[in-house]
C-alpha cells in the first residue's frame, strides 16, 4: 500500500502542478486582456515612464502619483505600460490575439487536451495578425497624412510596410499583403472556394429573383396609383350614371382651322348630335375611357421625364476650390546684383561703339530669367545697324541667345533682351495668388507667367478667342498647358466651365481623367475620358460642332448674340422653355488637344475641317480652342487654321522657319527654353515675351486629386452623338435619297467589302456619285467610318439584315 502511494504520489503533484500553471495562465492573459481593451490614448503618455519606476509608488513620488491619477486603464499605471509596449512596440491592436491565444492555451492545459492543433492555430493567427498590422502600416502611407494612428500597426506593421514599399511599391505592396492574408484565411478555414463561390452565385440569383418580384409588385401598385390619378383628374367623364338614364346624344369635338390668325392654329367646334347614340358616362366597350386614362397615364410619364431632364439639368454640387496651400511655396527669388546690371550696360554700350553705333543712355529692367536693355540710339543712327549685331552682342555679353526688339512699341528705344547668369523660377503659386489674377475680371483668366518686368502676366481666353501653342520638345508646352489648365479651375466653379482634352502621347494629361463627374466633357460616341486615339479625336470634335449648333440655336431663340448675355438672361430667369428648347446655363467649353502633328498625320482632312469651322464660329457660344504642337510646319498649321488663331504662343524652336510658321516673325528660335516664350495677342504689333509659370506633376496630382475625391454631378456633361447627325443626315434636304441606293447596299452585303471602286465597277456611276452612295450607306448603318485608304467595314453581314434596316427607313 505504501509502495502504491509512493507512486501515485508524484502524478498528483504534476497534475496540481498543470492546474495551478492553467489558472494562472487564465488570470494573466485575462488581466492583459482586460489592459488592452481598455487602452487610449493616455496611456501611451503613461508609457513614457520605465517600468523600474513603478516601485516609486510606494515611496509617494508625485510624479508616479500624478501619471497613476490621471491614466483609465482598468488596471491601472501597470496596465497602461503593459498596454502602451505591447501596442506601439509590437503589432498594433492585432496583438489582442496574444492574450486570446493564452487563454486558449491555458484551458487546453487543465483539461489536458492534444496541443498540436491548437500550435498549427495559433502559427496561423500570429502570422494573421502580423499581416493585419503591415496592411494598417500600408493604409498609414497612403496619402498626405497617415489614415490610421499608430497604434493600428505598431512598430513591426510600419517597418513591414515601408520595407515592402521601397521594394515593391505600395500598390505591390498592398496586393502582397492582401494575397498572403486571404491565403491564411483559406488555410486556416479550410475554405473550399469553389464551393464558396456556387454559394455566392445561387444566394445573388435568389436575391435578384427576390429584388425582381419586389420591382414588378412595386411597379403594379404604381401603375394603380397613376391610373387613380389620372381618372381623378378626368372630372369631366360621369362613370356614375343611372341605369335607367336616356340615351342622350354624344357632342363629338371637331378642329377646324381658323379663317383668321397665324397659318396651323386650329379650335375646338362642337358639332350637332350625331346619330350615334350611347349612354351617358357609359362609353362603348369602355374603350373611351381606357383610351383616357392611358393618354392621361402617357402625359404624366411625359411631364415627369420632362422634370426629371430639368432636375438633372440644374443638379448642384457642394464644390470647395482648391488651395494655394497645394501648391509649393514660392522659393526666393534671387536678386540681380545691381553692380552686374550697370557693368552689363556699359559693356553693352562699349560694344555697339566699337561698331560705330552711338547710345545716348541706356536703362534697365531686370527680370526673373531675362533682363530687358533699353537703348536710345543716337541721331542718325539706322536701327537696322543695331539689328545686324546680334551675334556680336550675344558673343560680348557672353549669352546663350539674345533678343533685339527694334523699336519697342510705344517707345523711341531700342530693347535688347539678355538672359541671366542666374534665372528665378517662377511658380504657378505667385501666379495664382496674386492680385492681379484673383481681382481679374475675365471670364477665362489665365495666369501664364510673368512678363520680363517681373509682373504676373494675365489674359483673358474668352477674347483672343483660340490659342495656338508650338515649340520643339522640351521647351515648355506641356507645362503650358497644364498652367492654363490649372488657371481654369482655380477661378472657374465645374458649373462654369468643361475641358476636351484631347492627348494623343496618352501620359501628358493623364491625371486630370479624376476631373470626370467635375470639369471634364465626354462624347457618348467613344469610351475614353482624356481622349488619345486619333479616330476617338475626330469624333469628339464632330461632337463639339455639333454641340456648337445646338448651341446657336439656343442663343437665337433667345435672342441674345453672346454665351454672356445668355446666361445672365437664364439667372435672371427672363427666358421661357418652350416644347424644342429647354433653357439653362452654358458652361464655357475648352477643347484642348496636346499633340495636334500627330492627329494631322493621322486624319488631316478629317481633323482640320472641324478644328477650322470650330475657330471660325464657335466664340460666340462659349467654345474655345488650345492647341498645341511641336512641329510648326505648314503642313500641321495649316494657312487655314493660322487664319483663325490669332493668338498665338511660341516657345523655343528650332528654326527661323518654324518660328516665322507660328509668330510671322523671327525671334522664336532665341529663346532659353525651360518655359521661356512670346506671347503674341490678337491686334498686338510686338510679341510679349513672358516666363512660364512652372507648376510640376506632383502639384497637378494634388489639385486633381483634391476635386477627385469630393462629390461631383451624377453624370458628366454629355456632348451630342456625331453617328445620330449622320443618321438624321442619311437622307438629303429634301427627304430624298439616291435612286441606285438600295441596290448598291445589296452590292456592299453581298460583296462585303466597302468600297467605292467596287459601287463604281458594278453600278457604273463616277466616282463622286459612289462616293456619296458610300457616305449614305455609313449614315444609315451598313458600312462603318473612314478608315484611310483601307475598304470601309461592313456592319450588315446578311440580307435579311439589310431588308430590316430598308423597311425601317422606308
Amino acid at each position: 500500500m505504501d509502495d502504491l502511494r509512493a507512486v501515485l504520489t508524484p502524478k498528483k503533484k504534476q497534475s496540481h502542478r498543470h492546474q495551478l500553471l492553467s489558472f494562472a495562465g487564465i488570470l494573466v492573459s485575462f488581466m492583459v486582456l482586460l489592459s488592452l481593451l481598455s487602452y487610449s490614448g493616455g496611456d501611451q503618455a503613461s508609457g513614457e515612464i520605465r517600468a523600474g519606476d513603478l516601485w516609486k509608488v510606494f515611496t509617494n513620488d508625485e510624479v508616479i502619483l500624478e501619471r497613476a491619477r490621471q491614466t483609465g486603464n482598468i488596471l491601472g499605471l501597470g496596465g497602461a505600460l503593459l498596454a502602451n509596449t505591447l501596442i506601439n512596440s509590437t503589432i498594433g491592436y492585432a496583438v489582442l490575439i496574444l492574450p486570446v491565444l493564452g487563454l486558449f492555451w491555458s484551458v487546453a492545459l487543465l483539461r489536458r487536451r492534444d496541443s498540436r492543433p491548437l500550435l498549427v492555430l495559433t502559427n496561423y493567427v500570429v502570422i494573421l495578425g502580423i499581416l493585419f498590422a503591415a496592411i494598417c502600416g500600408a493604409l498609414r502611407l497612403t496619402g498626405e497624412e497617415p489614415l490610421l494612428a499608430t497604434e493600428w500597426s505598431g512598430v513591426v506593421g510600419d517597418f513591414l510596410a515601408s520595407v515592402l514599399s521601397k521594394l515593391i511599391g505600395l500598390v505591390g505592396a498592398y496586393l502582397v499583403l492582401i494575397g498572403l492574408f486571404g491565403t491564411m484565411i483559406v488555410l486556416l478555414f479550410d475554405i473550399d472556394l469553389l464551393r464558396t463561390y456556387q454559394s455566392f452565385k445561387n444566394g445573388f440569383n435568389r436575391s435578384a429573383d427576390w429584388l425582381d418580384r419586389v420591382l414588378k409588385l412595386t411597379g403594379a401598385h404604381i401603375k394603380k396609383l397613376r391610373m387613380k390619378a389620372a381618372a381623378a383628374r378626368k372630372q369631366k367623364i360621369e362613370i356614375r350614371a343611372p341605369e335607367r338614364e336616356p340615351l342622350a346624344p354624344v357632342r363629338k369635338t371637331v378642329l377646324h382651322r381658323e379663317s383668321e390668325g397665324p397659318p396651323g392654329r386650329m379650335t375646338r367646334v362642337k358639332e350637332a348630335p350625331s346619330v350615334d347614340q350611347t349612354p351617358v358616362g357609359r362609353p362603348a366597350d369602355g374603350q373611351d375611357l381606357q383610351l383616357d386614362i392611358r393618354e392621361a397615364i402617357a402625359e404624366e410619364e411625359v411631364d415627369f421625364d420632362d422634370r426629371k431632364k430639368e432636375v438633372e439639368s440644374e443638379e448642384e454640387i457642394d464644390y470647395v476650390p482648391p488651395s494655394v496651400d497645394l501648391l509649393e511655396s514660392a522659393r526666393a527669388a534671387e536678386q540681380v546684383d545691381e553692380a552686374e546690371l550697370k557693368a552689363n550696360a556699359e559693356l553693352l554700350r562699349s560694344k555697339l561703339s566699337d561698331f560705330g553705333v552711338a547710345i545716348e543712355s541706356v536703362s534697365v529692367t531686370p527680370g526673373p530669367v531675362v533682363t530687358l536693355y533699353e537703348l536710345v540710339p543716337a541721331t542718325g543712327v539706322k536701327i537696322s545697324r543695331i539689328e545686324s549685331l546680334e551675334d556680336d552682342i550675344a558673343l560680348a555679353m557672353k549669352a546663350k541667345g539674345i533678343r533685339i526688339i527694334a523699336p519697342i512699341p510705344g517707345k523711341g528705344t531700342v530693347g535688347v533682351e539678355i538672359p541671366n547668369h542666374h534665372p528665378s523660377l517662377v511658380t504657378i503659386r505667385s501666379a495664382v495668388n496674386s492680385s492681379k489674377f484673383r481681382d481679374s475680371k475675365a471670364a477665362l483668366p489665365l495666369a501664364l507667367g510673368k512678363t520680363i518686368a517681373g509682373e504676373v502676366f494675365v489674359d483673358d481666353l474668352s477674347r483672343m478667342p483660340h490659342l495656338l501653342i508650338a515649340g520643339a520638345t522640351g521647351s515648355g508646352k506641356s507645362v503650358g498647358i497644364n498652367t492654363i489648365l490649372c488657371s481654369l479651375i482655380y477661378r472657374l466653379h465645374p458649373s462654369d466651365v468643361k475641358f476636351v482634352i484631347i492627348d494623343p502621347k496618352k501620359i501628358e494629361l493623364s491625371l486630370y481623367r479624376r476631373l470626370r463627374h467635375h470639369y471634364l466633357a465626354v462624347s457618348p460616341d467613344i469610351n475614353e475620358d482624356i481622349i488619345t486615339a486619333p479616330q476617338n479625336a475626330v469624333l469628339a470634335l464632330k461632337s463639339v460642332e455639333l454641340e456648337m449648333e445646338k448651341r446657336y440655336d439656343r442663343l437665337a431663340a433667345a435672342g441674345v448674340r453672346n454665351i454672356a448675355d445668355y446666361n445672365e438672361r437664364v439667372k435672371g430667369g427672363r427666358l421661357h422653355d418652350t416644347e424644342a428648347i429647354k433653357h439653362r446655363k452654358l458652361p464655357y467649353l475648352i477643347i484642348v488637344i496636346d499633340e495636334l502633328a500627330d492627329l494631322m498625320i493621322t486624319a488631316a482632312k478629317e481633323v482640320e475641317e472641324p478644328i477650322a469651322r470650330l475657330a471660325q464660329l464657335a466664340r460666340a457660344v462659349g467654345i474655345h480652342l488650345v492647341l498645341a504642337t511641336q512641329r510648326p510646319s505648314v503642313d500641321v498649321i495649316t494657312g487655314v487654321i493660322k487664319a483663325n488663331f490669332p493668338a498665338r504662343l511660341a516657345y523655343q524652336v528650332a528654326t527661323k522657319i518654324d518660328s516665322r510658321t507660328i509668330l510671322d516673325m523671327n525671334g522664336a528660335e532665341q529663346l532659353l527654353g525651360n518655359g521661356d516664350m512670346l506671347y503674341f495677342p490678337p491686334g498686338s504689333p510686338k510679341p510679349t515675351r513672358l516666363q512660364n509659370a512652372f507648376i510640376s506633376t506632383a502639384e497637378v496630382e494634388a489639385i486633381t486629386n483634391h476635386i477627385g475625391r469630393q462629390k461631383g454631378y451624377s453624370q458628366p456633361m454629355q456632348l451630342p452623338s456625331a453617328f445620330e447627325k449622320k443618321k438624321s443626315a442619311g437622307i438629303s434636304g429634301d427627304g430624298s435619297r439616291d435612286e441606285l441606293f438600295e441596290e448598291a447596299a445589296k452590292i456592299i452585303v453581298r460583296h462585303q467589302q466597302g468600297s467605292v471602286s467596287l459601287l463604281q465597277r458594278r453600278l457604273k456611276v463616277g466616282y463622286s456619285r459612289a462616293a456619296r452612295l458610300v457616305d449614305e450607306l455609313e449614315a444609315a448603318g451598313v458600312v462603318g467610318p473612314f478608315d484611310g485608304s483601307k475598304a470601309r467595314e461592313v456592319l450588315v453581314e446578311t440580307d435579311a439584315e439589310l431588308d430590316v434596316i430598308l423597311r425601317s427607313m422606308a
